[in-house]
């Protein structure tokens, strides 16, 4: 375990103390804590990380459900959710993620145990799975986040990189303007000018690639 890096998406202080000191204790060696998507993203873009757990209320506009979607559509990791809620339409809802499962605040260290060498192997096994997505002639390669068409690797800026990596992992669903903003530009003004001039490079940099441009809504991938 000692070789995973874990993050923890949680805004409440005694709650992610304690979590990051019983990973640390299990073997986890590298542990870091967002307090909200934004930071969550930001950690993500710069650290390689393997496991997620992430509190499903957050503090800002994205919430723990949107974050921990996001994070495993760009990264491929396993997801363990955090709640103090049984509510089931909480809970049905973030069965639109594909998580491992979900701790129950308070949590016993026995259930977090548990639920850590299921993550684990989930995460084993995730690494072993194809990870090609082939969409209009394009290969994506979801372990690295790297574009390929007729074998050749299609040179990405990172934010080029970021936003291939979300609507190719996010075929079929709209990716909303509040995600992408967020995990591209990381917390900076975005303008709809600036949104439209990303755009509009990508489409002339890969031409086979047909995208709607939703208004008000988001992306979506065709």
């Amino acid at each position: 375990m000692n070789n995973l890096n874990v993050l923890i998406l949680e805004d409440e202080l005694i709650i992610y103390v304690h979590l990051k000191k019983t990973l640390q204790k299990l073997g986890f060696n590298h542990v870091d804590i967002a307090r909200d998507a934004q930071k969550a993203f930001e950690i993500a873009s710069k650290t390689k990380i393997d496991i997620l757990f992430s509190d499903i209320k957050i503090n800002g506009d994205i919430d723990g459900i949107d974050a921990a979607r996001t994070l495993q559509n760009l990264y491929k990791l396993p997801v363990v959710f955090i709640t103090a809620y049984k509510d089931q339409e909480i809970l049905l809802r973030a069965s639109e993620v594909d998580f491992v499962g979900y701790l129950l605040k308070p949590y016993r260290v026995d259930e977090l145990e548990a639920i850590i060498n299921l993550t684990v192997a989930k995460y084993k096994l995730t690494m072993k799975k194809d990870n090609i997505i082939k969409i209009n002639g394009y290969d994506f390669d979801k372990t690295n986040n790297k574009l390929f068409k007729d074998k050749q690797e299609i040179k990405l800026t990172k934010k080029e990189q970021l936003f291939i990596a979300l609507i190719f992992n996010s075929k079929g669903s709209v990716v909303p303007y509040t995600v992408i903003d967020e995990v591209i530009w990381q917390g900076k003004l975005v303008t709809d000018n600036t949104r439209r001039t990303f755009l509009y490079r990508i489409k002339h940099k890969l031409v086979n690639l047909e995208f709607c441009v939703q208004k008000s809504l988001g992306i979506l991938l065709l």
